[in-house]
């Protein structure tokens, strides 16, 4: 390849990258600026810079409480995944066992199946058996829609750890449960971790399935949507954009903090 024909691809490539940089930053960029409009209307770039919408959540207590119960669903529904998954991960990996590709599929067909006929389905069941929507049920189906993300990573993980280091441990004596969570735990850490996370925020952004649920206490999202509904004024861009503020600070920490330590080489 020529020098001319690799300079013309290199620079293909990075306009490609900007373009594509470009076309995720500028909806936050114009999300931003809406909630900085001083006045009510939701128009970019902004007449002046205000906080005022900032402010205005304040007198609304519906976002804070939906917040809240946002974060809380989120971090149960986490760790419930993640203990779900690595159960099942250990028992498809290291087990064959008639049934175990049902069981798979099973496992991950939310991922395929329409959020709107999951969420129609929850509805449809617990109306059926008289279970009123709660946080019970909102938990329960968050689970079961996060439950593919958290499987698939946790049984990549465990089909990459080596089973060596774990038999040489209870070659030695050690019990089979101590050695798997002194040797292998460990090593797949950084799946279990990655789960987590993706368990995490695929519960914190969920609306479509969550709305059938939703009784007098709504997620965020589902808030959100019903005040687009009703108010057209900045305040839900000012939500939005806290969102996004503290999606971004969570990477930027995980990174820092759990990242470089879990997924360095030879990190613990």
């Amino acid at each position: 390849m020529s020098m001319r024909a690799r300079t013309s691809r290199h620079f293909g490539v990075k306009l490609a990258g900007i373009t594509l940089l470009f076309l995720l930053a500028f909806p936050l960029i114009v999300l931003f600026g809406v909630s900085l409009n001083p006045g009510v209307e939701q128009i970019f770039p902004p007449t002046g810079l205000s906080l005022r919408w900032y402010y205005n959540l304040a007198n609304r207590d519906g976002f804070a409480n939906a917040a809240v119960l946002t974060m809380i669903l989120a971090s149960a529904t986490a760790v419930i995944s993640v203990v779900i998954a690595t159960f099942a991960g250990i028992a498809l990996v290291r087990y064959r066992f008639f049934g175990r590709d049902a069981v798979l599929t099973l496992l991950l067909s939310p991922l395929i199946v329409p959020q709107v006929v999951v969420g129609m389905a929850f509805l449809v069941t617990l109306s059926s058996l008289g279970i009123v929507s709660s946080v019970v049920s909102l938990a329960i189906l968050h689970v079961v829609i996060t439950l593919p993300f958290a499987t698939r990573v946790v049984v990549a993980a465990l089909e990459g750890a080596s089973r060596t280091l774990e038999e040489a441990a209870r070659s030695l004596g050690a019990p089979p449960a101590k050695a798997f969570m002194l040797v292998t735990l460990p090593l797949v850490r950084p799946g279990i971790v990655a789960g987590g996370v993706f368990a995490f925020v695929t519960s914190f952004e969920n609306f479509t399935a969550s709305q059938f649920l939703v009784w007098n206490r709504t997620t965020l999202p589902v808030e959100l949507y019903l005040f687009v509904q009703t108010e057209n004024d900045p305040t839900g861009a000012a939500v939005s954009s806290l969102v996004v503020l503290g999606v971004i600070l969570f990477v930027l920490a995980f990174n820092r903090v759990v990242g470089r330590h879990l997924f360095a080489p030879g990190g613990h």
